[in-house]
């Protein structure tokens, strides 16, 4: 079975927050596991608790209130009618 890989970003202090917890598990159970080991655990352990995930879902601040929603509802006109035909202009001077 061929297993697809996808690439996720996450914010720093998360990721540090799992370096470490991955670093007690070594020190403290002598349990050696890899990050992308860890997070598809995690994964399926938020997929076999879903409402308790929903639930704190729920609790977090709506998208609207995210700065990059925002700028997308509100985007910035450059001027230009269709900026598509202009962007090569704009980007590389031609």
């Amino acid at each position: 079975m061929k297993k697809l890989t996808a690439t996720i970003k996450i914010e720093h202090a998360k990721k540090e927050k799992l370096d470490k917890f991955l670093a007690s598990l070594l020190l403290r159970q002598g349990v050696k596991i890899t990050l992308q080991e860890v997070v598809g655990l995690i994964v399926d352990y938020a997929l076999e608790n879903e409402e308790d995930i929903i639930k704190r879902l729920k609790e977090l601040p709506p998208i609207e209130e995210d700065p990059a929603w925002k700028a997308l509802e509100n985007p910035v006109h450059w001027g230009i009618k269709d900026s598509s035909k202009r962007i090569d202009e704009f980007l590389y001077g031609r």
